[in-house]
């Protein structure tokens, strides 16, 4: 081989490792992505479950503050019908003096 040969084979060679070594970077960045991912998605499916999770507190209580609501109606109706009946018995007692 000539000089020149040589030197174009030892440039080639330098550009092939030079390469091989990109393409062991470019894997290994991949692979921290790929990890990195898998943790982020990890994440995300740990927060839809608690996200459903506040999502069904948030509802229990609504429907618990509905009835609440609505006991408390129900008792100021209950007392209401209960003044009236009281009234009415007194008008009956004082019809039948």
């Amino acid at each position: 081989m000539t000089e020149k040969e040589n030197n174009l084979l030892a440039v080639f060679e330098e550009r092939v490792h030079d390469l091989v070594k990109l393409c062991d970077d470019r894997k290994r960045h991949i692979e921290e992505l790929e990890a990195s991912l898998k943790e982020k998605d990890e994440i995300i499916r740990q927060t839809k479950h608690r996200i459903e999770l506040l999502y069904t507190k948030y509802t229990n209580l609504l429907t618990a503050r509905r009835l609440a609501e609505n006991e408390e109606e129900f008792r100021n109706a209950r007392k209401q019908v209960n003044k009236l009946v009281r009234e009415v018995d007194t008008c009956i007692a004082l019809l039948n003096e």
